[in-house]
């Protein structure tokens, strides 16, 4: 481990270098006593120059120089600055720590969206992101095949919508989530109060998009675990669920909140596609992650599901505490064989507030998070599935990522929407963020709800009315 104090004299983007100096944590990081790093940013309007000087580099210092495209619009020559000055860093910090990571200079959430910008704008993808931005060959090519596969269910288009439900309510806390989902036990007196908000949220999000004239495409009904609430509070809030859509999701998640009662009445609502996540298939797995079920659970869900036309999703995370390969492919083998129509490989990570954060976990072997991965996209590839969406998350395993492989036809509209950035997102309920697409301007403006049931039960309607101004009047968050 080597230690450095990054400094730099361009303020206004330290948190984007400083998310490239993370990325190579534990081989660098950043804390005072470290060797001095320091980056300085020169730009005259048509030249941007990068000089980064530390006694850690072969000539204690290293500069490059770059034209602006003066063309282009002041949003888009510091979207350009920002991204070439990332790749002096990571350059820098390569030759520090003769590591080569896998995304290069990435780090933002949503690769596939920059490579589908860079296709729209005539350039060539693959190139720009191996030779420019330091991806490597096999992921680059992972998102050009997702890039390649979505184009059936793309869609960039203002006046469509896609419809957020939250139910952040788990049955327990698992030890690697930092979401905002509260345990059932802990909030009980308040949930019935949370649905009564939630349905008077969706009855006024009915009339907004009859006022506004939004298509929906999709609805997704996340959380949290929606399936642990009451039958009597998950049918009324599906029953407003119905806003024409062609796709329609819930993450019932936890194998032993599914019950026949909620398969009936998800099948009775118009669910399309619903998700049960057994995140491994090794017994001692889920009991050391809190997930308060067994791998029975897991098949008898899925077999009473299958009695009904859903779709199903089943998650599996690489890399949790006391796997190794061999316990991680058994899994990858087990969700293969029960054959759902889509399968989610995610890569640990590790957030702040989680119990596994808090506890020193470490999960930082990237060769070996590597193996698990390649052998997740070979496994399911050849057993017919194809990567379809993709996104990314700070303090993950070997700096990898989080697909979506799915059957041929099955892709999931919404999972694509939101990481594309491509539609409008209208949000209910606590932590929701909605998200308004302008085309003309090429902004997506956000308005969140209150992340906390107890400030949203307390703002009450007045989370409706700023929701409503904001799709009316044009007011942000």
């Amino acid at each position: 481990m080597i230690g450095i104090r990054f400094e730099t004299n361009a303020e206004k983007y330290y948190a984007d270098y400083m998310e490239v100096v993370r990325e190579f944590e534990p081989h660098l990081v950043d804390k005072e006593g470290g060797e001095r790093l320091f980056l300085q940013l020169e730009s005259d309007g048509e030249q941007v120059k990068v000089i980064i000087s530390s006694a850690l580099l072969p000539s204690n210092y290293y500069e490059i120089s770059q034209k602006i495209d003066i063309s282009r619009s002041e949003l888009a020559k510091i979207a350009q600055i920002k991204r070439f000055s990332k790749v002096v860093l990571y350059d820098a910090l390569k030759k520090i720590s003769g590591v080569d990571l896998p995304y290069g200079s990435l780090t933002g959430i949503r690769p596939t969206k920059l490579y589908h910008d860079l296709l729209s704008q005539g350039k060539d993808a693959q190139k720009e992101f191996e030779e420019d931005l330091r991806v490597s060959a096999s992921k680059t090519k992972l998102i050009g095949d997702i890039v390649k596969n979505q184009s059936s269910v793309y869609l960039k288009e203002e006046g469509v919508a896609d419809v957020f439900v939250n139910i952040p309510i788990c049955p327990t806390r698992c030890v690697y989530c930092s979401f905002i989902s509260a345990e059932f036990s802990k909030i009980k007196k308040q949930v019935p109060a949370y649905c009564d908000l939630l349905t008077k949220e969706l009855e006024d999000c009915k009339k907004l998009i009859a006022e506004t004239g939004y298509k929906i495409r999709s609805v997704y009904v996340g959380g949290g675990t929606p399936t642990c609430i009451s039958d009597d509070d998950f049918l009324r809030i599906l029953s407003l669920c119905d806003f024409g859509q062609s796709e329609f999701t819930v993450e019932a998640g936890r194998p032993d909140t599914i019950t026949e009662n909620k398969l009936k009445i998800m099948d009775e609502t118009g669910v399309t596609r619903i998700s049960i996540n057994p995140q491994s298939f090794n017994q001692s797995t889920l009991d050391v992650i809190g997930r308060r079920h067994s791998v029975d659970d897991v098949y008898r869900a899925y077999e009473c599901a299958r009695k009904y036309s859903f779709d199903i999703n089943t998650d599996l995370i690489a890399m949790l505490p006391g796997e190794g390969f061999d316990e991680f492919a058994h899994s990858v083998d087990c969700a293969v064989a029960m054959r759902p129509e889509n399968i989610t490989v995610h890569t640990l990570a590790l957030k702040k507030g989680s119990v596994l954060k808090v506890g020193g976990y470490d999960n930082t072997s990237d060769e070996l998070a590597a193996k698990m991965v390649d052998y997740a996209r070979e496994a399911v590839q050849k057993a017919g599935y194809s990567p379809y969406y993709m996104y990314r998350q700070k303090y993950v395993s070997g700096n990898l990522e989080n697909v979506g492989y799915a059957l041929q036809g099955k892709y999931c509209l919404y999972n694509v929407d939101i990481m594309e950035e491509t539609t409008t997102i209208i949000a209910n309920g606590a932590g929701g963020i909605s998200k308004k697409l302008d085309l003309s301007r090429n902004l997506l403006e956000r308005c969140a709800n209150p992340k906390g049931l107890d400030v949203y039960l307390a703002r009450g309607s007045e989370v409706f009315d700023k929701k409503r101004a904001f799709f009316t009047q044009g007011a942000n968050d």
